[in-house]
């Protein structure tokens, strides 16, 4: 089953790219404007002097091209693979999990921690905001801590 470019990004919605900035404004301050959304919530912005991607399941920030025709490019070779995981969205599609308009898929348990992977069981579909709101917030509690720290979550309402 072929994948194409409409399953594999998704277009949030204002409220969402609001989110996206007070949920990661620790990381990425403010000078950046959104330019491509992956269906894995992560996201691609460009900044004064490169084009990065923001992986929000392990809060890393990558340069990922100078400028946005080199990003286009890189976009139709290899990275597109590492970058959006299309075999791993046909296998979602296959067990019925599919994102609706201005959602995207989040992890049950992010891949920061060792229980979490990249495999259907470990991913559901939820609005946009939702996923950037929880991954900034996860990320920015937990950043100081050293690799193999025992962490405990608590979800309340």
């Amino acid at each position: 089953m072929a994948i194409g470019w409409s399953e594999l990004t998704f277009t949030p919605d204002d409220e969402a790219v609001q989110t996206l900035r007070l949920s990661w404004a620790w990381l990425l301050g403010e000078d950046w404007s959104p330019i491509l959304f992956s269906i894995w919530g992560d996201v691609f912005i460009q900044r004064p002097d490169s084009v990065a991607w923001l992986n929000t399941g392990t809060a890393e920030v990558t340069v990922v091209a100078t400028d946005q025709d080199q990003f286009r490019e890189r976009l139709m070779g290899e990275s597109h693979a590492d970058w959006f995981l299309p075999e791993l969205v046909g296998l979602l599609h296959a067990d019925g999990k599919r994102p609706a308009p201005g959602e995207c898929f989040t992890y049950a348990i992010y891949p920061i921690f060792a229980e979490g992977k990249y495999v259907p069981e470990n991913f559901k579909p939820v609005p946009a905001a939702e996923h950037f709101g929880l991954s900034g917030d996860l990320h920015r509690q937990i950043r100081d801590l050293e690799d193999g720290s025992t962490v405990r979550l608590t979800v309340s309402d």
